[in-house]
């Protein structure tokens, strides 16, 4: 890897490189020109640059003036990404309303990409999830490595027999991610003794070490074990009712920790709870606390919290003191944030709404409902086509 004046007066760039963006091939890390090589002829692919355009492109990235994003610089140009199942890897942030527990799922599969994985935790949308119903007793059964390369499954089995059911863990993304949503779907689902009797086995699961050839990097299932006793402690404080936001988000970060144990570099989560959700807008207060010896211990039962930035988001816009209060807490605790939806939404859409009238008129409406206000867009969208 050749040398820049850049690189040289920070020396910590060296190791974050070749620990997260450098791919290894034949036993030997990528040099700095090897990854923009790498990443800027598929990007020139993939957006049908002209040659021009791609030596511009190569250029200010090798100068380190303009790159691509962190995650097209780890998976761009390996086969992996050209794999439908793996376009999600490519971006940088999700988002989506948590509904139904395919959602769990796909929030756990998304953050094994490397994806930055956000969760709307708002009442009307986590009040669809069905109620819990059944407490789960689970029973962990074998180690990872058990089972040699050629012998394993990728995809998870699940097998039921009266109150007993036996989920084998696949070795695979797809089965780590049907594992864990196997066992949200059972916890709503009534058995005639009130309770699944579960062994979650883990010997088809690749241990330790072990090279993950798509991906890349290598295997780390060490939080694995650990991951479906967490989940049906929580799941089995809720039976009975539906979840909270805070138990959805707990049931996320659970995953998320497993995830970022396993050797993908970040969970990089957000979950956005309504203004008016009181629990969640503390959730993260006092995580730490000091015993009787001066010793400081975090919550074990809320320390995957940390896994994922909160946000409060409004419906209206606040007010001075409500912004006065989140920029304080954030000073002291780095938490806090809120979010003006409203806003949001017109930056998002500002193709449509290109006037200040325009704008105005549209915070107006969602002021009054947010249905309408999206109406209001939908009329500004189909404009342009009624008149041709």
């Amino acid at each position: 890897m050749s040398e820049s004046p850049r690189l040289l007066a920070a020396p910590c760039a060296y190791p974050v490189f070749f620990r997260t963006y450098s791919r290894r091939f034949q036993g030997v890390r990528e040099s700095w020109e090897q990854v923009c090589e790498r990443t800027v002829q598929d990007l020139a692919t993939l957006g049908n640059f002209t040659p021009a355009e791609q030596a511009l492109v190569l250029e200010m990235q090798q100068q380190l003036k303009a790159l691509t994003s962190g995650r097209w610089l780890w998976v761009g140009g390996t086969d992996w990404i050209h794999q439908p199942e793996n376009f999600s890897g490519a971006y940088n942030c999700t988002s989506q309303r948590i509904r139904d527990w395919r959602g769990f799922g796909l929030m756990m599969d998304l953050a094994m990409q490397g994806s930055g994985t956000g969760a709307v935790l708002e009442a009307e949308y986590f009040n669809q999830l069905p109620p819990i119903t059944t407490r789960l007793q689970v029973t962990m059964l074998g180690q990872p490595g058990d089972k040699p390369a050629e012998a394993r499954e990728k995809l998870t089995q699940v097998a039921r027999q009266g109150g007993q059911v036996t989920v084998r863990v696949g070795d695979s993304r797809r089965g780590w991610v049907q594992a864990y949503q196997s066992l949200l779907e059972l916890a709503s689902e009534p058995s005639a003794e009130g309770v699944w009797h579960l062994t979650v086995d883990l010997s088809q699961v690749r241990p330790k070490g072990e090279v993950l050839k798509g991906f890349g990097g290598i295997a780390n299932p060490a939080l694995l074990p650990q991951l479906f006793p967490r989940v049906a402690g929580i799941l089995n404080q809720a039976v009975g009712r539906q979840l909270t936001s805070i138990e959805c988000c707990l049931l996320i970060d659970q995953a998320a920790a497993t995830v970022v144990a396993g050797n993908i570099r970040r969970s990089a989560g957000m979950r956005q709870f309504a203004a008016e959700d009181q629990e969640a807008a503390g959730a993260k207060a006092n995580l730490w606390k000091q015993d009787e010896q001066g010793n400081w211990r975090i919550d074990p039962q809320r320390d995957v919290l940390r896994m994922a930035n909160h946000t409060r988001v409004f419906h209206h816009k606040p007010s001075r003191e409500e912004c006065v209060e989140s920029v304080r807490s954030q000073f002291y605790s780095g938490e806090g944030a809120v979010q003006w939806a409203g806003e949001a939404i017109a930056r998002s859409n500002r193709d449509l709404l290109d006037t200040p009238e325009k704008k105005a008129r549209f915070l107006e409406l969602y002021h009054e409902a947010p249905q309408r206000a999206r109406g209001y867009l939908r009329e500004l969208l189909l404009a342009p086509s009624q008149g041709s």
